[in-house]
C-alpha cells in the first residue's frame, strides 16, 4: 500500500545508540530542503544525502543510508525478494539523468535483513522495516552521506518532519516524477490519527510501532512509490530518521493522514544488524 508486545528475543543496552553517530544527518545543504510528493516540491540536489532509490525487480522503493554498508528500507518492500534482484542508487537527484553535478552510485545488495515481527495485513503492515547490506561500502561524498538513528523510545509528537521520495504526485497516478520531491508534515497522536480515519470510515489500528504525519485537511502527504522512504527530523543542524514511509488510504486525503514505521521502537534492532 501500501499492542501487545512480545520482549524483545534479545536486548543490550550497549545497543542502544550514543549521541549521534559521529558525521551522520548533515545536509551540505543545510538549507531546509525547498518544500515537497503530494503537495511538495522539489528537493534541492544534496539536501538528503541519505536518501536511496531501490529496484526490486520491477518495483521501486526508497530508503535512508545509515552507515558505510546499510540502507534502511520497509519491510513491506523487500520481504519476498531475493538480494540478488534488489539494487540500491545512491546520490541520485534525478532518476535516469546525467544532468546533476555529480554523480549517482549503485550497489547491489548482499543480505536483506527484514524485522523478526514484520507482518503483511490488510491494514498497515506490522514492524514494516528491513536492513539492506551493501555489497561493497559506500565512499561518502557531498550528495552521499547518512542519517542519524533517533534514541530509543524518542516521540516526536508535534514536530514537523520532512517526508521525500520520486513517488505518484497524485494517488492513482502512474506518474512518477523523475526529480526527487519532499513535504513537510507534523507529527500527529496514533489515538488521534485512529480517529481522523475512523471519522472517514476507516477502521485502522495504529500500533506503538508505528507512526502517523500528515494534516487533517490533507493536501501534503507521501503516496505510492515513496514506500521505504525517510521520515526525517533537522535538530540542531543533524538529520534524524524518525520514520519510513509504510501505508496510507490514498494519499494526501482529509483525514488520512500517512502511517508511518517509528524507527524510535525498533532502533535497538535496526543498530544491532548494522553494527554486527
Amino acid at each position: 500500500p501500501s499492542n501487545t508486545q512480545a520482549a524483545p528475543v534479545w536486548s543490550h543496552n550497549s545497543l542502544v545508540p550514543e549521541e549521534p553517530q559521529q558525521g551522520c544527518g548533515v545536509s551540505v545543504k543545510s538549507q531546509t530542503a525547498q518544500r515537497r510528493i503530494v503537495g511538495g516540491d522539489e528537493a534541492g540536489f544534496g539536501s538528503f544525502p541519505w536518501q536511496a532509490y531501490i529496484r526490486i525487480g520491477s518495483s521501486r522503493c526508497g530508503g535512508s543510508l545509515v552507515n558505510r554498508y546499510h540502507v534502511v528500507t520497509a519491510g513491506h518492500c523487500v520481504a519476498r525478494a531475493n538480494a540478488r534482484q534488489v539494487q540500491v542508487t545512491l546520490g541520485d537527484y534525478v532518476i535516469n539523468s546525467a544532468v546533476e553535478p555529480l554523480p549517482a552510485y549503485t550497489y547491489g545488495v548482499r543480505q536483506i535483513s527484514v524485522h523478526p515481527y514484520f507482518k503483511f495485513t490488510p491494514q498497515a503492515d506490522r514492524f514494516d522495516v528491513a536492513v539492506l547490506r551493501l555489497d561493497r561500502p559506500v565512499q561518502y561524498m557531498p550528495h552521499i552521506a547518512p542519517i542519524c538513528l533517533p534514541t530509543k523510545g524518542e516521540d516526536f509528537l508535534g514536530q514537523y518532519g520532512w517526508a521525500a521520495g520520486w513517488g505518484a504526485l497524485q494517488p492513482g497516478s502512474r506518474l512518477r516524477p523523475k526529480t526527487l520531491q519532499a513535504v513537510d508534515v507534523p507529527v500527529i497522536d496514533n489515538r488521534l490519527c485512529e480517529r481522523w480515519h475512523r471519522s472517514n470510515g476507516i477502521n485502522v489500528v495504529i500500533y506503538d510501532e508505528m507512526l502517523c504525519a500528515g494534516y487533517r485537511g490533507g493536501g501534503k502527504d507521501s503516496c505510492q512509490g515513496d514506500s521505504g522512504g525517510p521520515l526525517m527530523l533537522e535538530r540542531s543542524g543533524r538529520w534524524f530518521l524518525i520514520g519510513i514511509v509504510s501505508a496510507g488510504y490514498s494519499c494526501a486525503q482529509k483525514g488520512q493522514p500517512g502511517i508511518y514505521h517509528r524507527v524510535a521502537n525498533t532502533v535497538d534492532w535496526i543498530s544491532h544488524i548494522i553494527n554486527s
